[in-house]
């Protein structure tokens, strides 16, 4: 980390201001060249006139704060220059410290110098990136959660059991009027156990943080004519579906991006389910039942001032078995039908006029408790790992398991400790402890430059 690098951390384009990030050891120069701040006193902003080198023309009028060796993002002494928002500044002020020796940053490279410098570990600095991305309120409340920590220490416990563990064992072997009788074996199978037990919930998270990357999938469906498409509108806020008395208006499904509390969601109004007349319409009943299985929660939605076709039981009631349901009675504004038998027996239900803001308002916030049930509201009773985490947590399970076998076995106790030892390699990996350029390569290469 020789090399001093330098990015734009603002968007391009015209604005009020653009931050420019430099990181390494010239900016010490930098400051007494180009902003006649030969000892910036750190962490307090000034406003200077950046001059040019050579030239000694003056640039833009900039406020920069300077941060020293050690007191870094990165470790390492770090410029923060803010100019005016014009790319045409941008461009030559970066120009300019090109030629006084910096050179343009890689993606992810201020991060990977902060992990490199011991500043974060790795879960911290994917959490970053997590936090840029982030699209929810979810989202940011997990990502926020890591980085300040949370998630290395879950990891950094399982490290000091399993080191607890091997320290009983090395005691053993050197020392043998010490060795395992079998109440103690007894203990440490189970604090294996409880290791495992552990590794696999967190193994189970990632499923979870999986889905929550994504929008969660919300779908209306129901009867022709049920008013799913009036609903799915209403809910939106604004007509993005069409709306007809003509049953099978909706052949395909159509889906849009909403926010409902902390969560990000997919509305997906799909075609009214019958016994399809023509290819297409099948083609679009297929699809929507496709869906069902794919939806975080289902508004079955039914017209409540005509009877529930027969049909539309038989063909869903299968799949709505253990998912999250909320039957819709819609068209409250209309006398109702007659009871029928053949209504779904669905615990959470609501009856609604597609067209009223607080009825909507009410089924949004059943929509968001069931949500809420099935995603921790406090991510620090229930932290998520991702897919790189989740792949190394089943190698450490794996050796975890086999120790189990081994220390039940007449196997010595050489074997158990090296099973242990290999499963904690693998959580070494996972905060960076233990790992390559190559993945490091990898793993900052999706960040964006300026990071």
């Amino acid at each position: 980390m020789t090399d001093t690098i330098i990015a734009q951390s603002t968007p391009s384009g015209q604005s009020a201001l653009a931050l420019l990030r430099i990181s390494g050891a010239l900016c010490p120069q930098i400051a007494a060249e180009a902003l006649a701040l030969p000892y910036p006193t750190p962490r307090k902003s000034y406003l200077r006139d950046y001059l040019e080198g050579g030239s000694h023309e003056m640039l833009d009028q900039v406020l920069v704060v300077f941060f020293g060796q050690g007191n870094s993002f990165t470790g390492e002494p770090t410029l923060e220059i803010s100019c005016h928002g014009n790319d045409l500044i941008v461009t030559k002020i970066i120009q300019d410290l090109i030629r006084r020796g910096c050179r343009i940053a890689l993606p992810g490279e201020f991060s990977k110098r902060a992990f490199l410098s011991g500043r974060i570990d790795l879960t911290q600095a994917e959490s970053i990136a997590e936090l840029i991305s982030a699209k929810s309120e979810a989202e940011l409340k997990i990502a926020r959660f890591n980085l300040k920590g949370m998630l290395s220490r879950r990891f950094a416990a399982l490290q000091d059991a399993i080191l607890e563990l091997q320290a009983k064992l090395e005691a053993s072997i050197d020392f043998p009027e010490d060795d395992i009788d079998e109440e103690d074996k007894d203990k440490l199978l189970l604090s294996l156990d409880s290791i495992l037990t552990e590794i696999n919930r967190m193994i189970l998270s990632s499923t979870k943080k999986t889905t929550l990357s994504n929008a969660l999938k919300v779908v209306l469906i129901g009867s022709p004519n049920a008013g799913k498409s009036t609903l799915f509108n209403g809910i939106l806020g604004q007509h993005r579906a069409i709306v007809s008395d003509s049953p099978g208006t909706t052949r395909d499904y159509i889906s849009k991006e909403l926010t409902i509390g902390e969560f990000r969601v997919e509305l997906i109004d799909c075609a009214g389910i019958r016994k399809a007349e023509t290819d297409t319409e099948r083609q679009g009943v297929d699809m929507a039942l496709e869906l069902l299985d794919e939806a975080s929660v289902i508004l079955l939605v039914i017209d409540r001032s005509v009877p529930s076709p027969a049909e539309l039981n038989e063909m869903i009631i299968d799949r709505l078995r253990d998912k999250n349901v909320i039957l819709v009675e819609n068209k409250a504004d209309l006398p109702p039908a007659p009871s029928s038998s053949d209504n779904p027996e669905i615990q959470d239900n609501i009856t609604l006029c597609a067209h009223d803001q607080s009825d909507l308002s009410r089924l949004s916030d059943q929509v968001l408790n069931l949500l809420s049930n099935l995603y921790p509201e406090d991510p620090s009773k229930d932290l998520m790992v991702n897919e790189r985490h989740s792949a190394l947590l089943k190698h450490a399970a794996a050796h975890i398991k086999e120790a189990q076998q081994r220390l039940s076995s007449t196997d010595g106790h050489e074997f158990v400790l090296q099973e242990l030892n290999l499963s904690r390699e693998y959580l070494d990996e996972i905060i960076g402890l233990k790992t390559n350029e190559d993945v490091l390569d990898k793993l900052f290469g999706q960040f964006c430059i300026g990071k």
